[in-house]
């Protein structure tokens, strides 16, 4: 409510309250005006009984007409007095009209004089005894009051009065009104209208507290104007800030969903470049003694491109140049006031061509202890630099981006390590697996090198890199005329040919077979030693499980020794094949029809027995029996194979007790590593004290590739008399080294390399290193599948201590006597 009316309301109020004091006053006044009139009538009255009462006792008549006619002229507020002898009309009045007259009604006795004068009330009668002649009489004075006078004239002599304090207050009031006002309503208004303007000044009033008031609100409004230009400089900056942080959230996005450095990094420059107050971004990578400009903005200056070298050699360095110092300095490097900088160089051409006022440079670094990767460059319009706080989110964003670039550079590395092989540069195994889920695949072919464990064991590593590097660039140049073939590197000494749009198998099969013989005819020379290789191959036809077949076709050639080996169904006949063998070998333990067969080993240089070796066979319901490579494997992969261990184990103790020649029996991974059937073995053989007797054959491969286990088994039987053989050596890694430190006793030569000596060359060469190193170190040598008399010389002739095959003995269920 504004001032000026609320002094209005108090107004109205002030004289609506005088109003009602002036009635309140005049009704009082009237009040006690008719009761001085009701008295002074009725002392009149009683006089005037008195008289009229002396005059009547003495028979005066003519005195009572005088007496009501002084009474009524001395009595102002008396109209008419009447006197009545008889109470029924008038005897004398001093109106003569009523003379003679009846009375009329409605007269009050003089008594309720008082009360009757409130109510307007006129007429009164007053009984009058007197005594003429000692009797008694009544007669009735009656009283006619004069209304004009009574009333109007005493109305208004209350209203005089009344209206003479409404003044009397109504001046007051006003003038109290005009005080206030001055030195009150005035002074307010003028601070409520400084407060509507917020105006920071004041001036001095009348009221000490108007003045403290008017003061107080002036510097509160100073204050306030203060706060109020801080707290816009603050939306401002906050208003820019938020700027930058939408600009940095938004490249943290490309960060996730960049394909590449070079989208990322031009999305980022865009991006800064459309902040307000930006005008040019360029991002620069080093690349050898250059910052190469990677990405940049919208540049209107035009002197910026693709690929941009800033030299950061010594002797062309700018060092004044902002990126240069960034890059060198590692720290960020602001310059501002651009117009008044005389430096000369591209980058104070750019600013002043595109009338730039600052410009910031910011390292990019992968991580915070690494050295920096590249320079974030921003070119600003205004003059006066950067904020702190918009300083420390650019270095922040420049952080971001140099980690997302050496992500990519080390994703780029990762993804060229995973799909690619080290050694040969050939699209490795995981590159296989994906070009296999595309369509169009028509057959896959795996290549595997024979013996290549040979040549790393005999030559070394680096020349088996090399053979395999080589071997690599062969293959290249092999299929270079076949454009739907694709070559691969899978692990070890194996490669993948994949055919595309191949619809007819035997072509690719006989692209395979002039492979295999190119090979043979190929020699390979690194370092001066020439090198021949044989490849056996298995192909698949395409389909779901191509890789898995390919595998399996490789695997069936390596069994039948074959080179090539193309993948049939049949195989799959055979898995379901195993589940009844399963049942068969179940049913021959059972009925124990697993028995021992021995094929025993000659010395070669007397001819003689020394020993045998003890060869697991099931005879059939037939009686007929079936060799281990038909049975073997598949009870491998069930739980009855550890029985047919130990079923082993006891046959052939309880048939050599008491025996002075000794037996070896064959161990695989899956014996090794069962601590039950150790224990088992154990107790046996320390029961039976056969210790000495016998000798366990232990396959290389399984030998080299569970090696803790192995030698954990060969330090715990040998300290209770056991002795070991390493079977088909040359077969796996042949890792001497591993072999020294397992301590076996014998060598028994694969015999893939036995049956090779009398045309392979380098399988002589192998034969003989491996007797000569065995020598050396005290360990006995054993040629196995020495099946012919031409072989057996050669084994002779290699310096190989005994051999074993079907040239000497077939394995029997009975043991031939030396």
């Amino acid at each position: 409510m504004k001032i000026q009316r609320f002094v209005l309301i108090n107004i109205v109020v002030a004289f609506l309250a005088i109003s009602v004091v002036s009635a309140g006053f005049y009704y009082v006044e009237r009040m006690i005006t008719l009761r001085y009139v009701a008295t002074a009538l009725n002392q009149s009255i009683f006089n005037l009984e008195e008289d009229l009462s002396k005059a009547l006792q003495d028979n005066r008549s003519d005195s009572i007409q005088t007496l009501l006619d002084q009474s009524a002229a001395i009595d102002n507020a008396v109209a008419v007095f009447s006197l009545s002898h008889d109470g029924k009309t008038v005897s004398a009045s001093s109106s003569r009209t009523l003379a003679g007259k009846m009375i009329a009604e409605g007269y009050l006795p003089v008594s309720q004089i008082q009360e009757g004068i409130r109510d307007h009330h006129l007429l009164y009668a007053a009984e009058i005894t007197y005594f003429p002649e000692s009797r008694q009489e009544r007669a009735l004075l009656l009283v006619e009051l004069n209304e004009e006078f009574i009333y109007s004239r005493l109305n208004q002599i209350a209203l005089f009065y009344g209206l003479s304090l409404f003044l009397v207050f109504g001046a007051v009031a006003l003038s109290l009104y005009g005080v206030v006002r001055r030195w009150m309503i005035r002074p307010l208004e003028e601070i409520a209208d400084r407060a509507r303007k917020q105006e920071t000044g004041h001036r001095d009033h009348l009221i000490e507290e108007f003045s403290l008031l008017d003061a107080t609100l002036g510097e509160s409004f100073r204050s306030m104007k203060i706060q109020q230009d801080h707290l816009r400089e603050a939306l401002d900056e906050t208003r820019y800030l938020d700027g930058i942080l939408r600009t940095v959230a938004d490249i943290n996005q490309y960060l996730l969903t960049a394909r590449n450095v070079g989208e990322l990094l031009h999305h980022s420059c865009n991006r800064l470049a459309q902040h307000p107050g930006y005008e040019l971004c360029h991002i620069a990578l080093r690349t050898n003694s250059s910052l190469v400009i990677e990405a940049f903005s919208i540049d209107a200056t035009g002197y910026l491109y693709g690929g941009m070298k800033i030299d950061l050699d010594q002797e062309h360095l700018d060092e004044r140049d902002p990126s240069v110092v960034a890059y060198t300095e590692n720290e960020t490097v602001i310059i501002d006031h651009l117009e008044h900088n005389t430096s000369l160089g591209a980058w104070r051409y750019i600013a002043e061509k595109g009338q730039f006022g600052s410009v910031i440079a910011i390292p990019l670094v992968e991580t915070i202890d690494a050295p920096p990767i590249g320079v974030m460059t921003i070119y600003a319009k205004n003059s006066h630099g950067f904020e702190a706080k918009e300083i420390a989110m650019l270095e922040e964003l420049a952080g971001d981006i140099g980690f997302a670039v050496g992500s990519f550079t080390q994703r780029t590395r990762l993804q060229y390590h995973l799909t690619t092989d080290a050694v040969t540069d050939l699209p490795n195994r995981f590159s296989l697996v994906e070009a296999l889920e595309r369509k169009g695949v028509s057959a896959l072919a795996i290549i595997n090198i024979d013996r290549f464990s040979d040549i790393n064991d005999v030559y070394g590593i680096t020349i088996g890199d090399a053979i395999l590097s080589g071997y690599a660039h062969w293959l290249k140049r092999m299929i270079a005329a076949e454009p739907h073939i694709s070559l691969y590197k899978m692990g070890s000494d194996e490669y993948a040919l994949v055919y595309e749009e191949c619809n007819d198998l035997s072509y690719c099969i006989a692209f395979l077979d002039r492979l295999i013989a190119m090979t043979q005819k190929e020699s390979f020379v690194i370092e001066g030693i020439e090198i021949v290789l044989t490849i056996t191959v298995g192909i698949a036809p395409a389909s779901e499980r191509v890789l898995e077949h390919a595998t399996a076709a490789l695997k069936e050639a390596k069994r039948k020794r074959r080179s090539l080996e193309v993948f049939s169904y049949e195989v799959k006949q055979e898995q379901g094949n195993n589940i009844a063998w399963y049942k068969r070998i179940k049913e021959a333990v059972e009925e124990s029809r697993i028995v021992p067969f021995f094929q025993p080993i000659v010395d070669n240089a007397t001819g003689r027995i020394i020993k045998y070796e003890a060869l697991i066979r099931l005879i059939d319901t037939e009686g007929k029996v079936v060799s281990p490579y038909l049975f073997l494997e598949i009870a491998k992969k069930t739980k009855i194979y550890p029985e047919l261990t130990k079923i082993m184990i006891d046959k052939v103790i309880a048939r050599f007790k008491g025996s002075e020649l000794p037996v070896s029996l064959n161990l695989s991974t899956q014996d090794l590593i069962n601590p039950e059937l150790a224990d088992y073995l154990e107790s046996t053989i320390m029961r039976e004290g056969m210790g000495r007797l016998i000798i366990f054959e232990i396959l290389e491969s399984e030998g080299f590739e569970n090696y803790d286990a192995v030698s954990a088994f060969v330090d715990r039987f040998k300290s209770i008399g056991c002795r070991f053989a390493i079977d088909d050596f040359g077969s796996g890694y042949s890792n001497f080294d591993h072999l020294l430190k397992l301590n076996v006793d014998t060598i028994k030569i694969d015999g893939t390399l036995i049956k090779n000596l009398p045309h392979d060359r380098n399988a002589q060469i192998f034969v003989k290193h491996i007797a000569e190193f065995a020598h050396e170190m005290g360990i006995s040598t054993v040629a196995e599948f020495v099946s012919s008399e031409e072989i057996y010389e050669r084994v002779k002739a290699s310096g190989v201590d005994a051999s074993q095959g079907y040239y000497f003995y077939e394995p029997s269920a009975e043991l031939v006597e030396p």
